[in-house]
């Protein structure tokens, strides 16, 4: 029945989406539906080593006036010694609050035994969905990353499930973009996370900006002739 519930609710919300997300690097006919969970950047937990680069502005993550990213030089041996520069990010985590489906009831029938109980699970999100603004686009001289993250209660370790780039982009206007994953999530047994990494080299390019993250259950629609 779920699976009829998302066939349906995409089918009808297609006409919807196409207006809303035209401007947005989202795929044409896309689609996502609930239960999903939300955050908007500015309400994440930023990581010490941030510092005072960093500021919130309503939703925004995005640096603080004239700040850049710190760097160092990293040394690798191929056949010569090349020598890189290597540019810390300014960083927030968002802890995803656990989000479950309900699962109805499927009442037996004639002649059956047992019918199926209603049951609640995990929700099966398969695409992290960055809200976010890089002002270079395809450039290197900013950069929005989010990577989703699963953490082990047991063992304390930790497994990247997607990772979204704002670099793979040439939209230099605030919009969404996607990163499609495929996961079954269990919050009995794990606990999840948003990091969300900004890049700035220089003041020569505006500062990058995130301003919401989410999960949710979403593809394109299909055409129906």
């Amino acid at each position: 029945m779920k699976t009829l519930r998302n066939s349906l609710m995409a089918l009808l919300a297609t006409g919807t989406i196409l207006t809303a997300t035209s401007a947005s690097a989202l795929p044409q006919d896309w689609w996502d539906d609930l239960p999903a969970w939300t955050a908007t950047a500015s309400s994440c937990s930023v990581d010490e080593s941030s510092g005072s680069k960093y500021e919130f502005s309503g939703t925004q993550f995005r640096y603080l006036g004239g700040n850049v990213s710190d760097y160092g030089l990293n040394a690798s041996r191929n056949s010569n010694i090349s020598i890189t520069p290597t540019y810390k990010p300014i960083t927030v985590r968002c802890n995803v609050t656990p989000v479950y489906d309900y699962v109805p009831a499927i009442p037996a029938a004639p002649g059956d035994l047992f019918g199926t109980p209603a049951s609640w699970k995990s929700a099966d999100w398969n695409t992290l969905i960055v809200g976010y603004k890089d002002a270079d686009g395809i450039s290197t001289n900013a950069q929005v990353s989010a990577s989703l993250r699963k953490v082990s209660r047991a063992t304390l370790g930790e497994t990247t499930l997607a990772t979204f780039n704002s670099n793979l982009s040439a939209n230099t206007a605030a919009n969404e973009d996607i990163k499609q994953f495929t996961h079954t999530f269990d919050f009995k047994n794990n606990d999840y996370y948003v990091e969300i990494n900004l890049i700035r080299k220089n003041t020569t390019v505006a500062t990058p900006v995130a301003y919401s993250v989410r999960l949710a259950k979403g593809g394109v629609a299909a055409i129906i002739h």
